[in-house]
């Protein structure tokens, strides 16, 4: 399926989220979606940070919404003002096989962690509430790390970590990403809720009480 089929299957199944009346979901429900943003802007963006935007997110943003009031608090923009705090035109530190599990560092190792360093190389996609993230990897030298979307949670102390998709285990693109917020939210009941954490693999398979 090429990416503007998957784009409209995902968004025809997003519809469906208005028949749902979640309590516990946090931001604006149903959703709602903002007008696309226009290349010529994209493209500034992009030259500004030496950058290629990873096709898929590039493609929904400039045809079906630059930002949205979901998934959780909402799609950011790539112009908001909290995507200031991570500088896109400097490498991600990180890949798939080491990525930050601040429940693997020393003392001395976690003490030493240079934020400035640290938040580099991505763009936020939205956020959960308590300083919990999801984060799109745009400027990596590593392949297969690079249009992946991870968790980015240092506040409570988990680190940055690489979403896996459930079923096949492997790593999650931002259709991926968005697609699994749809599907995973016309399954639950109205008094349920999730979050990406879930999707992180290896920190929670070791941290089952989590």
């Amino acid at each position: 399926m090429d990416i503007d089929a998957r784009i409209k299957s995902i968004m025809e199944k997003m519809e469906k989220l208005k028949e749902k009346n979640p309590n516990e979901m946090c931001g604006k429900f149903p959703p709602e979606w903002d007008k696309p943003l226009k290349e010529e802007k994209v493209a500034m963006f992009e030259q500004r940070n030496g950058i290629r935007l990873p096709e898929d997110y590039r493609r929904f943003i400039t045809t079906v919404a630059g930002s949205g009031s979901q998934p959780f608090y909402g799609l950011y923009r790539i112009f908001d003002r909290d995507q200031k705090e991570a500088d896109a035109s400097r490498k991600f530190i990180y890949n798939i096989k080491n990525p930050l599990d601040i429940y693997e560092l020393t003392e001395e190792e976690y003490k030493g962690l240079d934020y400035d360093m640290i938040d580099a190389g991505f763009i936020f996609l939205c956020h959960e509430g308590c300083a919990m993230y999801s984060i799109l990897i745009v400027n990596s030298d590593d392949k297969d790390t690079y249009g992946t979307v991870w968790y980015y949670d240092l506040a409570n102390d988990a680190g940055i970590l690489p979403l896996f998709n459930p079923v096949n285990q492997k790593t999650m693109d931002f259709l991926d990403w968005l697609e699994y917020y749809v599907d995973r939210t016309l399954e639950l009941d109205n008094d349920d809720f999730f979050g990406y954490a879930e999707l992180t693999g290896p920190y929670y398979e070791d941290n089952p009480e989590e």
